[in-house]
């Protein structure tokens, strides 16, 4: 049985993978997809937010639902700018069927797509949750 760490690990990897992989979503961000906040404030970017791994039982066995936040980052007129972004990360995942280096894939759902201006006043953030059920 695989710790909801490792899950959480495979899953933002997982993810990580099929957004960088992409050409189109590369080059709405000048290549810049972080797993983090980027060192660098040159935008767009495209970064992993904050991830929670829950416990995720079924008659069959256990595993864990990851819920991941992906974010894009534009600049001071980048409202629909980060909204691209967010909807070509979108298409990416909806299109993504990862292996995992713990755990099976189950299903993967995008929610809560958001944009709105960030707390400096000068930038657009936009953000994607990507709820992930797997299997142990």
């Amino acid at each position: 049985m695989s710790r909801r760490t490792d899950i959480l690990i495979a899953v933002e990897s997982a993810v990580m993978a099929a957004l960088s992989a992409d050409a189109a979503l590369r080059a709405k961000v000048g290549g810049r997809i972080h797993d983090g906040p980027p060192k660098t404030r040159l935008t767009p970017y495209l970064a992993l937010g904050g991830a929670t791994a829950e416990p995720f039982g079924h008659g069959d066995g256990e595993g864990a639902r990851v819920a991941l936040t992906v974010e894009a980052v534009a600049g001071e007129t980048g409202r629909r700018e980060a909204l691209d972004v967010i909807d070509r990360a979108a298409a990416v995942l909806e299109a993504a069927t990862p292996a995992l280096s713990a755990g099976r894939l189950v299903l993967m759902d995008l929610r809560d797509a958001s944009v709105a201006r960030s707390d400096d006043g000068r930038t657009w953030r936009g953000r994607l949750t990507v709820v992930v059920t797997v299997d142990d």
